[in-house]
């Protein structure tokens, strides 16, 4: 197996996601700068959606059994576990950084007793996101014991304080990943379109876009293209029907250049029930894209400033939503002025400086 790794980055999977794009920006940078990067998945290389730099070692655990399950499933946590300790003797890498609660819980328990350095990183809000039990009780437990934990907004970092030692605790905005291609913005189109990026989720609630949709003045002419896939497609569509917006909606699916769509929309909306720091609401905000986001996380918050930066609405509020869009539909001007002031929100989560925040918390030298 490989040896002397600078670090080892450990995920459940490399498939469509935020913190999947996070790892893998952060990756391919570390290692197109010369750092030794392995990366360990718990599940099988053929379900990446993102690709990793050639120069990035890969080791893939087939996941065993559900990872969810707990009482049915104690003896594969517990395997799952040591073939995790063992992957990370492989890679001799002197410092661990894991990603996402389930997997941050058992990438500590691997390294009990390893003469490693443990960063574990929470991607949402800890105080919105269930991860079912045991596991919410474990999530309390274990990160203590990591040597620093990190998260991507100050409302995530204060929630994590409950549980977690201060000195322990560490903001890390996302990176905004650069090696998207944007070749396509310069010369896309806009059009009369509302955009929105992400799982199809109840945490995204494009349930509640697709009801304001159907009552927002002077949507008329507007469509709405969805951008991505997830469990609750099915019982979408069967919505956008019900509700007599079947015909203006897109349903784009899966796409690994979100560029091409946002440099063609007007308008973004994400009103999600809970978030962490959305990689889409960054890249639909780097490009002046004027974003509409609900209330319900600091995460977007700390990014958009209701009129000053895009539109901030209650969440779960239909009628606030269908308003908020509807303003935007009939004042381009207003749209133009967010977008660019969004634009310029972004300085701290340039990937160059991202990464120089990471080097220094993981003690990686220059």
């Amino acid at each position: 197996e490989e040896k002397g790794h600078d670090l080892a980055l450990v995920i459940a999977d490399l498939a469509s996601g935020g913190a999947q794009r996070v790892l893998a920006t952060l990756a391919n940078e570390w290692s197109r700068r010369g750092r030794r990067i392995c990366v360990i998945t718990l599940s099988r290389i053929e379900e990446d959606f993102f690709a990793l730099d050639a120069r990035v070692n890969r080791i893939s655990l087939s996941r065993i059994g559900p990872l969810q399950s707990w009482v049915f499933a104690m003896r594969a946590n517990i395997q799952r576990v040591i073939s995790l300790r063992r992957a990370i003797l492989c890679t001799n890498a002197p410092v661990v950084l894991s990603f996402v609660g389930v997997t941050n819980i058992l990438t500590v328990l691997a390294c009990v007793g390893l003469s490693v350095h443990v960063v574990i990183s929470e991607r949402n809000d800890p105080t919105k996101q269930t991860l079912g039990w045991p596991w919410n009780f474990l999530r309390k437990l274990i990160y203590p014991r990591a040597d620093l934990v990190s998260a991507n907004s100050a409302g995530a970092v204060e929630a994590l304080g409950k549980f977690v030692p201060a000195r322990k605790l560490v903001l890390v905005p996302n990176p905004l990943a650069e090696w998207v291609e944007k070749d396509t913005i310069g010369t896309a189109e806009k059009s009369s379109t509302i955009l929105t990026v992400g799982r199809l989720t109840h945490q995204k609630a494009q349930d509640i876009l697709l009801r304001a949709l159907a009552v927002t003045a002077g949507s008329g002419a507007w469509r709405l293209e969805i951008v991505g896939t997830g469990e609750l497609e099915d019982e979408l569509r069967s919505l956008a029907e019900e509700l007599g917006v079947a015909d203006r909606v897109d349903w784009i699916g899966r796409s690994d250049n979100p560029y091409h769509y946002y440099g063609r929309a007007r308008i973004f909306a994400l009103p999600s029930r809970y978030e962490g720091t959305p990689n889409a609401l960054l890249e639909a905000m780097s490009i002046g894209l004027v974003p509409v986001v609900s209330d319900a996380s600091s995460g977007p918050l700390e990014l958009v400033e209701d009129g000053v930066s895009g539109l901030v609405v209650p969440v779960g509020d239909i009628d606030a939503l269908a308003g908020a869009l509807g303003r935007l539909i009939v004042d381009e001007n207003l749209c133009r002025r967010l977008g660019t002031a969004a634009s310029w929100r972004l300085g701290a989560h340039e990937v160059r400086a991202v990464l120089a925040k990471w080097d220094d918390i993981l003690g990686l030298m220059p």
